[in-house]
């Protein structure tokens, strides 16, 4: 192939500057952009893979990326020497060099690529048609001078078409399985099998040599023949099955060399798609991470679990996921694994674990189970309980335990249930709505998240899709509970792909749309939702929602008194009371309205919907309080009463320690306050609230003191201390309102 010169300048745009690499694809030049007046990279095809690129097609698609972990691509060029790719220059060097000049990088660091690769990847395989790279490894991303990661080199995924039925080329250790044209390729660079070479009646068997050491194999490839183009094949040769060693009984006393079985075989050559990079993905971390180049042979690679690295449990369950030679068992494109990686600690059991013993004792003060859970969103509890076996017992035992408000022993039936039966889903779907019914929505979004990132349960049945569907959905209402409105849509949408038919799926998405102002779509998921049969106090509760948003408070108050009086579910009763809080605290002058409908059904609920109730109770009395000057001391007392039964009774959360101290700080009685706010400064040393709020009683104390006595410097300090903590932290109104103070105070002479 002709090689570019210096000088030389393509489409009257691109000047070269100089050669700076090669490869399996084809010679890198450094260019200038003469209208742009940047540096940019032209990669002259080989023409190997030239003879493979079907249109123009691709390399258009190609023109209209736009992502910060991907470079531009400017131009593609046809012309009688070659066919060119132009990119942006990435300054900085590649992770195989970074590797090689650094060694192995920690989990944290790797970590933070892995995101930024797996939104790339997102990204591509997101695109209409996906766009598959085919080549990630080390080589392939550079790391910028910022410290991020760049995945760079699309030059084979011009050649595979729209289909991606096939691949243009390997890399070794790197490509997956399937990205052999045949087992004969891999063969020839594993030196581990047995190939038949069949010419015409005449069959020779050549036994290839065991190589060793896999650094032999590639110490003795040059850098452009690590990644091989593949080429049309040229004979008929057949892998044989490979057994134990055996001695031949024929006459000549040659032996015939048989080995062991590998079930790699059975991929090879299935043609590529989005999981194909999620394995050289996979396998780039792992070199990343030990520093251990990956083995052309699929078998010897070493598990992450026998290298003595500092790896975290959560992190190493997602790499195993990504390198497992079987497409199916790995992440199934770029968005799967991008959800995984960002939800990588709540995979780590030691992280599930220490948040389950934070709030078991709570979950078993609460004896939150209520009637009716078999019924609770639309029925879809168990499976059909028509087999007799220990597995169902277990399950249907657990929820009888439940709804006698047992959930402790609830809880060990279920963990009897999956021990016995680990790959069955229904006990995991029933764990995590019990978590959600006791109200611990934390626990249930880690949990649940959990099992969706790494399904530990089959899903073949329609049956089990629809249960998995459930657990979707119920991690979403979490979400929702919390006030994570965005991730509550995601999660009702996923739930929605594994059925479609549940018409409660459509009703809380509809709410969940509402409160995200969405309001058109909101009411076209409603009447789906209405089309499947939903019942009046369903609709009622939405229609409530979607009024209360567009800011027609009477209609939303009238609805949902309408779902409060008439449902006989006592969850959606309170979510109904949920809602027609928040639309009182929309309107003006509502407090009273408000504290009127809490007082009348909060002791209506059993366990979590009555300390719900209770809270929002006393934070309502706080509200009148502030609002009320005559009546201040008598409802700051109620308040504080309340929000001292829930401390007593085990429901002990850092927003209520924080409320209780505030509320002694609003009476004056700032020794109280400051005792709360220092233990709170112990349990949760990085909260930069805490601090926050002593810098405000500080100041609040200081101001009931005669002038010659104030003195703001131990104000100054908690004001330091909380700013400290607030570096990248979410805009804080209270924090700037802080730091005016403080400025103000100095320009005084105060400080």
């Amino acid at each position: 192939m002709a090689v570019l010169t210096k000088g030389t300048v393509l489409e009257n745009t691109y000047e070269i500057l100089e050669e700076i690499g090669s490869g399996g694809g084809g010679v890198v030049f450094k260019a200038r952009h003469l209208r742009l007046q940047t540096d940019i990279v032209v990669k002259k095809i080989k023409d190997d893979v030239r003879e493979k690129i079907r249109s123009r097609q691709e390399a258009d698609i190609l023109k209209k990326l736009k992502h910060s972990y991907l470079p531009r691509v400017y131009d593609f060029i046809e012309t009688d020497e070659g066919v060119y790719t132009v990119m942006d220059f990435i300054h900085g060097k590649n992770l195989d060099e970074a590797v090689k000049e650094h060694g192995r990088y920690p989990q944290k660091q790797v970590r933070k690529w892995a995101d930024q690769l797996g939104q790339a990847l997102a990204y591509l395989h997101d695109q209409n048609p996906p766009i598959i790279h085919s080549d990630i490894k080390p080589a392939n991303i550079m790391l910028t001078e910022d410290g991020d990661v760049c995945l760079i080199d699309f030059n084979i995924s011009l050649a595979m078409g729209g289909t991606m039925e096939s691949a243009v080329g390997i890399s070794l250790g790197y490509s997956p399985p399937e990205q052999y044209r045949d087992p004969v390729l891999y063969a020839k660079y594993t030196h581990n099998y047995t190939v038949q070479k069949v010419t015409g009646a005449v069959s020779e068997t050549a036994v290839l040599q065991q190589e060793e050491d896999r650094t032999e194999i590639l110490g003795s490839l040059q850098e452009e023949d690590r990644t091989e183009v593949l080429v049309p094949k040229q004979d008929q040769t057949e892998l044989l099955p490979k057994q134990e060693t055996q001695k031949s009984t024929g006459g000549t006393g040659k032996k015939s060399v048989i080995q062991k079985d590998s079930k790699v075989i059975s991929y090879i050559g299935k043609g590529i798609d989005a999981r194909s990079d999620i394995y050289s993905l996979g396998i780039t971390l792992y070199y990343l991470l030990t520093g251990i180049e990956p083995p052309v042979d699929f078998d010897h690679r070493i598990p992450l679990a026998e290298i003595n690295i500092p790896i975290s449990e959560g992190f190493s369950i997602i790499l195993e996921k990504m390198m497992q030679t079987s497409p199916d068992e790995r992440y199934q494109n770029g968005t799967d694994f991008l959800k995984a990686i960002q939800n990588c600690h709540k995979l780590d059991r030691r992280y599930v674990v220490m948040h389950r013993k934070q709030t078991g004792m709570q979950i078993a003060a609460l004896a939150c189970m209520v009637a009716g859970i078999l019924t609770v969103f639309g029925g879809m509890r168990l499976l059909r309980m028509g087999q007799n076996s220990d597995y169902y017992e277990l399950v249907h035992q657990a929820k009888t335990m439940a709804e006698t408000g047992d959930y402790k022993q609830a809880d060990l039936l279920l963990s009897e249930a999956k021990e016995m039966l680990e790959t069955r889903i229904e006990a995991y779907e029933e764990e995590i709505y019990l978590l959600y019914l006791c109200g611990n929505y934390e626990e249930c979004i880690e949990l649940g998240e959990a099992y969706i990132n790494t399904t530990p349960f089959v899903i073949n049945t329609k049956e089990e899709k629809e249960l998995f569907g459930n657990i979707y959905y119920i991690v979403g209402n979490s979400y929702f509970e919390t006030g994570a409105y965005p991730d509550a849509k995601r999660l009702f949408e996923y739930a929605l792909e594994y059925n479609v038919g549940n018409g409660l799926y459509y009703r809380d998405y509809a709410i969940t749309l509402a409160k995200l102002g969405q309001l058109e779509e909101a009411e076209r998921q409603l009447e789906n939702g209405i089309g499947l049969g939903i019942a009046e106090d369903s609709v009622y509760m939405a229609q409530g929602e979607i009024a209360h948003v567009r800011g027609q408070y009477e209609d939303a108050w009238n609805y949902l008194n309408k779902t409060i009086t008439e449902t006989d579910d006592m969850q959606i009763k309170k979510r109904a009371i949920m809602l027609s809080v928040d639309v009182c605290r929309s309107k003006p002058d509502a407090v009273d309205q408000e504290i009127a409908l809490l007082e009348q059904y909060k002791d209506q609920f059993i366990g979590n919907g009555n300390l719900v109730m209770t809270e929002y109770l006393a934070e309502a009395y706080t509200r009148k309080a502030q609002s009320d000057e005559a009546q201040a001391e008598l409802y700051y007392e109620k308040a504080l009463t309340l929000f001292q039964q829930l401390s007593d009774s085990g429901y002990s959360t850092y927003q209520l320690k924080q409320n209780i101290a505030i509320l002694h700080e609003y009476m004056e009685q700032f020794d109280e306050a400051e005792a709360i706010f220092k233990q709170l400064t112990e349990e949760y040393p990085e909260r930069y609230e805490t601090y926050k709020r002593l810098a405000f009683l500080e100041a609040d104390r200081q101001q009931t003191k005669d002038i010659v006595e104030r003195d703001y410097a131990q104000m100054k300090l908690y004001y330091e201390q909380a700013n400290e903590r607030y570096t990248d932290k979410e805009f804080d109104e209270e924090m700037e309102m802080l730091e005016l103070m403080i400025l103000e105070l100095t320009d005084g002479g105060w400080l």
